[in-house]
């Protein structure tokens, strides 16, 4: 069962700026409550089949929570998603910037001033759906270029969430990575060892002993890393395997769409967010299956789809599925990293789809 939430309790102010919970209600009964702070997931609440609802999503029922707690839980992640070695940027002209680090030797989610330790602006709520906005400074990230960050969630009538958010270059080239940091557990509550997970993934970005890639990719075929078919997600972490010891656990990209099984997601999501919003932009194209994760004890399914070419896996507090660039691009000239030029556009999404 969903616990209920205090607004109060999310209501404070940080840095000057009014911090506050929204909760989306959608017509097929998913209810999803939203911090402005860092733009984090606090419950997504999905329809129990019994008359309720029950929580889906791990979080705290508190700021107080976020601010002492685990530091990704729920939020939106940028400027730059995952770690950059050493803290280093290589330049598309050969130079190495130097950013601020933050784990260990190496910059990650954004650093120490990253998006999930900014108070977003929200400046259009509805009953269904919610926008946010936040700006990527130079002097918070060390960076170049300042982004302008718009953030649209809604609630769909089929029970999935949107995220989508273009991300304006204003003054610099610049390079730019979102992600969202949900961790999930569709039993509620409990181990998600018993979970099934299933990713359209044959090749995966192993890692260095300092838990940033190698640089090259390797095929998933024998590892813990092969979700092709439906897998438990308790006999992928009990593999052994020296991949797994060096990270802690599961928490690797996977590479999508080039060759696998196919996931059956069903109908890929509308294409718009119309007209549950009417003044908001519509989901832009090119989402991609992603992920489908189920409970067979409980029958509940999150059907994943974005438009990042590869999803970090991350079994830690619960699963977290977080589609998104190649983990340190920039320092990797086989990954390709794109370098955004003034005026250009980043447009992205991730739709997370709720059945059972």
């Amino acid at each position: 069962m969903a616990y209920s939430l205090s607004r109060d309790a999310f209501r404070q102010t940080l840095n000057g700026q009014p911090t506050d919970l929204y909760t989306l209600r959608g017509a097929g009964g998913l209810q999803v409550a939203v911090s402005n702070y860092g733009a984090r997931l606090v419950q997504v609440a999905m329809p129990d089949g019994q008359g309720g609802l029950v929580d889906v999503a791990l979080g705290y029922d508190s700021l107080q929570g976020y601010l002492d707690g685990q530091l990704s839980m729920g939020a939106l992640i940028g400027r730059w998603a995952g770690r950059l070695r050493h803290g280093q940027l290589a330049l598309p002209d050969g130079a190495v910037l130097q950013l601020p680090t933050n784990s260990g030797p190496h910059h990650h989610h954004g650093g120490p001033l990253g998006s999930r330790f900014q108070v977003f602006t929200v400046t259009e709520v509805r009953p269904d759906a919610l926008r946010l906005q936040h700006i990527f400074r130079t002097q918070d990230d060390s960076v170049p270029g300042t982004v302008r960050l718009t953030l649209d969630l809604a609630v769909a009538p089929d029970n999935a969430l949107h995220m989508a958010w273009t991300a304006e270059v204003a003054d610099a080239p610049t390079v730019v990575n979102i992600t969202g940091h949900a961790f999930f557990n569709l039993a509620g509550a409990g181990s998600t060892h018993g979970h099934v997970l299933q990713v359209p993934a044959s090749r995966y970005v192993p890692l260095a002993a300092d838990v940033c890639p190698t640089g090259v990719l390797e095929s998933v075929q024998g590892t813990p890393f092969d979700f092709q078919q439906p897998r438990r997600v308790g006999d992928a972490v009990a593999q052994r395997s020296e991949q797994l010891e060096r990270a802690g656990g599961l928490d690797h990209y996977l590479v999508l769409g080039d060759v696998g099984g196919d996931v059956h997601l069903g109908a890929q999501p509308a294409g718009s967010l119309q007209p549950l919003a009417q003044a908001l932009p519509t989901t832009p194209a090119g989402l991609r299956p992603v992920a489908l994760l189920s409970d067979p004890a409980s029958g509940r399914a999150l059907q994943v789809w974005a438009t990042a070419p590869g999803v970090q896996v991350y079994a830690g507090h619960g699963l977290c599925l977080e589609p998104m660039e190649y983990p340190d691009a920039p320092n990797h000239p086989g990954f390709k990293a794109r370098w955004w030029q003034p005026g250009e556009v980043v447009r992205g999404a991730i739709v997370y789809r709720f059945t059972g």
